[in-house]
């Protein structure tokens, strides 16, 4: 087999590797290790345990359905940016909550306190804590909520553990990495092999061509 097709072959292959190692790997990532419905009544407490597979920023938050008015929806989650426009709806997200590991607590705090942007969700979130996770460690969440949220039923809100926005956006710069190396590998790849199946066409047009020309025997000569 020629050395280009040898070449064309193998980066074709390695680009086969990358994409399926790639997939492969993000598919077994856990991005949302804790999604559990909150409770209604005010001073009920969750507590998850959940094991990470992967290194980063975590959220503690609270997602909401948008399946009651948006406005109204702001405002019972805490999220509306002009507080004289949920007078009459006060914020119902009230929590604190403590993460520990291997029986250490090793983070606290409550949803009064500024923490980063949650992560891109169909409904409303509000971020109420969060931590830096490691692969491979167990955690556990416990979450007390001193409000009632009754009001909130209809939109059937979630605690939910979920790597934070710049997390995803790193993860979407390596995809980026990772697809277009293999798209260069895969376009060097069939470049060979195209290169190598012209040159074997002229090679066997060559061979067909010096075959067909047959020796002028005497007579022909004369």
């Amino acid at each position: 087999m020629p050395v280009k097709t040898k070449a064309g072959l193998a980066l074709m292959v390695l680009a086969a590797g990358i994409l399926g190692a790639w997939n492969g790997w993000i598919r077994t990532r856990s991005f949302v290790p804790v999604d559990a419905p909150v409770p209604f009544a005010a001073g009920q407490t969750i507590t998850s345990d959940f094991k990470l597979n992967f290194d980063g920023l975590y959220l503690i938050e609270i997602e909401a359905q948008k399946t009651i008015p948006l406005d109204e929806l702001h405002c019972l989650m805490g999220v509306e940016a002009e507080a004289q426009r949920c007078k009459s709806l006060p914020a119902v997200v009230a929590a604190t909550w403590v993460i520990s590991s291997e029986g250490q607590d090793i983070e606290h705090g409550s949803s009064v306190e500024h923490y980063s942007a949650p992560t891109q969700a169909q409904g409303v979130a509000r971020a109420i804590g969060e931590f830096q996770g490691k692969a491979g460690k167990s955690y556990k969440l416990r979450v007390t909520f001193g409000a009632g949220a009754g009001a909130l039923a209809p939109a059937r809100p979630h605690l939910k553990v979920a790597v934070a926005s710049i997390v995803r956006t790193d993860i979407q710069s390596a995809k980026m990495l990772v697809f277009s190396t293999a798209f260069i590998c895969a376009l060097f790849g069939a470049i060979l092999l195209v290169v190598a199946y012209f040159a074997w066409r002229g090679r066997s047009a060559e061979a067909d061509f010096g075959s067909g020309l047959q020796p002028l025997n005497s007579s022909q000569r004369e």
